[in-house]
This record gives structure tokens, sequence and C-alpha cells, in this order.
């Protein structure tokens, strides 16, 4: 049974966890486990790193450079970092279910992760094709979203981060 905390309700129930075990699986990633962390380490950084220039961007940051322009560099980037952290991600998860999914931060960092790409999809068809061709400052909306972008993803990074070590037992008690 998992540790009790203050995110339990949000924890994925441990009967499906068990049933996403598959040892064979398990022991064909063992050889190349480590190679896949590091390939899903490398990714979201790089990803969370191209999303905080590009949002920072948004929310007003160096107006002089074109928003266009660092759009056109930062965006595939964007796309395929993420694509990576995904797959990885997703190795990862099965690898081992039951125990990724007891860390106390894990659900809560892919609901972020839901938010984020709903965030980015609303924008990019509504509002990123106004902010691209905005005159001057960027708009009133894209300066919200990007804050509101940045927020979510450090939110994820933090979730990633804290699921590492062991439920701290002030917080979540």
């Amino acid at each position: 049974m998992p540790d009790p905390h203050a995110l339990s309700f949000l924890s994925i129930p441990t009967d499906i966890l068990i049933g996403l075990d598959n040892r064979a699986y398990r022991f064909a990633l063992q050889p190349y486990h480590h190679l896949v962390r590091m390939a899903h380490i490398l990714s979201i950084s790089a990803f969370f790193g191209a999303i905080v220039l590009l949002d920072l961007r948004l929310v007003g940051l160096k107006p002089a450079l074109p928003l266009k322009g660092l759009s056109e560099l930062v965006m595939p980037f964007i796309y395929w970092t993420f694509a990576v952290g995904v797959v990885t991600g997703a190795l990862l998860f099965f690898y081992d279910p039951v125990h990724v999914a007891s860390h106390a931060y894990f659900s809560l960092k892919l609901i972020l992760v839901a938010f984020g790409i709903a965030n980015a999809l609303a924008f990019n068809r509504r509002g990123f094709a106004v902010a691209l061709t905005a005159p001057g400052a960027v708009p009133r909306h894209a300066r919200v979203v990007g804050t509101l972008s940045l927020l979510i993803w450090a939110g994820v990074m933090i979730c990633a981060t804290l699921n590492v070590e062991a439920a701290p037992k002030v917080l979540l008690r």
C-alpha cells in the first residue's frame, strides 16, 4: 500500500498499476534503462529551456527580439524535445509503473502537463498568430498565456524534481 499523503486522492489506483506491470518488458529494457533516463532528463530540460525562452519573450522580455523569428527557431525544437520527453517518459513509466506512480507528485505532474498542453493548444489556435503579427508590444492575452505557461511548466519541473526524493514528511502528512 502506498504511503498516504495529502495528494493521495490524485493517485492512480494500485490495481491498475499492477495490471500495467510487465516483467518481460522490464527485463528487456533493463540494460538500456540508464540511457532512456538520460535521454528523458536531457529532452525535458531542453524542452523547458526552450519554453522559458519563448514564454519570457511573450511576457515582454527583450521586445527588440522579433517574436516571429524566435518562434520559427524555437518551435520545432520544442516539438521534438517534447516528443522525445513523452516517449522516454512512457518507457520509464512502463518500466516500473507501481514504483513510478507511487511518487507523491507523479499524478500532479501529469495533470500539469495536460494543462500545459491545453494552454499551448488554445493559444496556438486563437492568439499566437495575433501575437506574431502585433506591432510593438505583445498583446495582453499573449503576456497572460506566457506567464501561465511559465508557471505550469515550472510546476511540472518542480513535481519531477520532488518525485526523485521521498515525500516530505512535514508538507504531505
